[in-house]
């Protein structure tokens, strides 16, 4: 296997979305068709297509096939306006659900245009999409008013059940059959996400009064196009492609691009161990004069989490919002595969960590002289083919140079097909380890025959990264086992129990979004209610006078 080392200048690095001011764009023309059931009546009748190949249909909260029958109160609200749940700020405003309410694109190169009513400037657009039957690829053209265009894509749209690869604007609202009227309610699922086009610079001043857009995947997904969103220019626009370049193991050097209104005064800038967004009161950790696009952060310690924010500062009484932000940490190195990882067939009731594979993925990471491993972490997607599942997907994470492994194997989640996401961190397998190390992903599936395919399951080429933290040498570590979560799976309730004082506790989603926090525990043992949450992978982050440990919890 073909190995690409990415030395990240003692830095790893992560973006998290921000608070902005957003707008729905108001589609004039385009809808091709009508796939929400709505009001009293066959769902045949009150709509002109089904989301997917399978005759499902989306469904609002007044639909009842019947005079009488119960309304779902869970399903699409009647308004059609709709609240990103990953963004804040940014809303779809869906189409009547008496008319076209989806631009509809089955097959390779189906293609149609989404006009707008109330043309502006913006920084990026935001598309309100999911596919069904599977993934979709899509591309397309921006139409600006000065007869200008942008091309889109390949954007991938993703499966409407199950799938995190894309930000999930509502999920968990049904669909219906169209042949039968047969309501089903998956507890997370359906799901319509949203897809960020970033406007480029040279085109943010311009108006949007059109886009083209075309399926150019050959899979049987089906494109549904149900809103489009804008990000405004505004009149001082935050700065963008805020990028971070480590001097040393505890400085980095901060650069971003200017923004197309030049700021008068110029930049604030923010660092911080906590990933929230600063808010416009927030007093900067310093600043840089106009015309400068960069500036040096030293004094940072290593093994820490970072973000950084920039905003540009247009006059006495004028900032904009944060840009950004940036996030790293100090003394990490990654290493991603460039190759596929496959699969080996085994029988759900033996597989264990004991389980050989013939076809494991390889990665090396060599640690800098004079420092040693303190944790390590990975991350990967795996993708479904020929009826495969996502449940039957098995993995682990081995470190041959010791022989060490993860205490156990990690299951798929989703009868269906589709790409799941895995990510992991805080692993002690190779703590202490300095020089070249060695990592093994080992890959099953369990169902189809064979051995060593991606017929039916595999890992995605140029996903599959490895992450060591590293602390310097002979210096007595965190403890990576400090603390434990309890139960794991969870439905209502997370115990989290250690053998040292906790100090804050933090609970993130798996798009980098602080969703709960306790910041003066001060105890050994805490307790968080997790019944509002979600189904889904979270990250929960423990501090103490030690340092931080990572953990993965898992809401049923």
């Amino acid at each position: 296997m073909k190995k690409k080392l990415l030395l990240l200048s003692a830095f790893a690095f992560c973006s998290i979305a921000e608070a902005q001011e957003y707008t729905p764009l108001q589609v004039s023309s385009g809808y091709s068709a009508d796939v929400i059931a709505n009001g009293v009546g066959p769902a045949l009748l009150s709509t002109t297509d089904a989301v997917d190949n399978a005759n499902f249909a989306f469904m609002s909260t007044n639909y009842a096939s019947v005079a009488g029958n119960i309304t779902p109160d869970y399903a699409l609200p009647v308004s059609g306006l709709l609240t990103s749940s990953a963004t804040s700020g940014l809303t779809f405003q869906m189409a009547p659900f008496s008319g076209e309410n989806s631009l509809r694109l089955q097959e390779t190169g189906d293609s149609g245009t989404l006009n707008f009513s109330n043309a502006v400037t913006a920084t990026s657009i935001y598309l309100l999409a999911t596919s069904g039957s599977g993934i979709s690829t899509l591309g397309g053209t921006i139409h600006f008013s000065d007869n200008t265009t942008q091309d889109i894509g390949p954007a991938t749209i993703p499966d409407w059940f199950f799938s995190n690869a894309l930000p999930i604007v509502i999920q968990g609202f049904g669909r219906v059959g169209r042949l039968d009227d047969v309501m089903e309610n998956p507890l997370t699922d359906p799901r319509l996400y949203q897809y960020e086009i970033q406007i480029a610079a040279a085109n943010q001043t311009k108006t949007i009064t059109s886009i083209d857009f075309s399926k150019t995947s050959a899979a049987e997904g089906v494109i549904n196009i149900m809103g489009v969103s804008a990000k405004l220019l505004g009149t001082c626009p935050a700065p963008t492609a805020i990028v971070l370049t480590a001097l040393t193991e505890t400085t980095v050097t901060v650069t971003w691009t200017a923004p197309v209104i030049i700021p008068a005064i110029g930049y604030d800038y923010y660092i911080s161990t906590s990933e929230t967004t600063p808010i416009p009161s927030t007093v900067p950790t310093g600043s840089v004069g106009a015309g400068l696009t960069t500036v040096n952060i030293a004094g940072l310690s290593i093994g820490t989490h970072y973000c950084v924010w920039v905003r540009s500062h247009c006059s006495a009484t004028e900032t904009g919002e944060w840009g950004g932000p940036a996030c790293f940490t100090t003394g990490q190195i990654s290493n991603v595969s460039d190759a596929e990882v496959p699969t080996t067939f085994v029988d759900i009731d033996t597989i264990d960590t004991t389980t050989p594979t013939n076809c494991p993925g390889t990665l090396s990471i060599t640690v800098p002289d004079g420092y040693q491993i303190a944790s390590v972490g990975t991350a990967y997607d795996m993708q479904t083919a020929s009826n495969g599942w996502m449940v039957e997907q098995r993995s682990l994470l081995v470190c041959t140079t010791n022989g060490n492994m993860e205490a156990a194997v990690t299951s798929g989640v989703g009868s269906t097909g589709g790409t799941y996401s895995y990510e992991r961190n805080g692993i002690d397998i190779a703590n202490g380890l300095t020089g070249t190390v060695n990592f093994e992903l080992r890959a099953w599936r369990t169902y189809g025959a064979g051995e060593c395919d991606v017929v039916y399951n595999r890992v995605v080429d140029h996903t599959w990264a490895v992450t060591i933290t590293y602390q310097v040498l002979g210096t007595k570590g965190f403890n990576q086992n400090a603390f434990s979560v309890y139960p794991n799976p969870t439905n209502d309730i997370v115990n989290v129990s250690g053998n040292i004082v906790m100090k804050e506790v933090h609970l993130f989603n798996l798009l980098g979004q602080e969703v709960m926090a306790n910041t003066a525990v001060n105890d050994k043992q805490l307790q968080l209610h997790t019944a509002v949450l979600p189904t889904g992978k979270y990250i929960l982050k423990v501090l103490s006078d030690d340092g931080v440990q990572t953990l993965s919890v898992l809401k049923n």
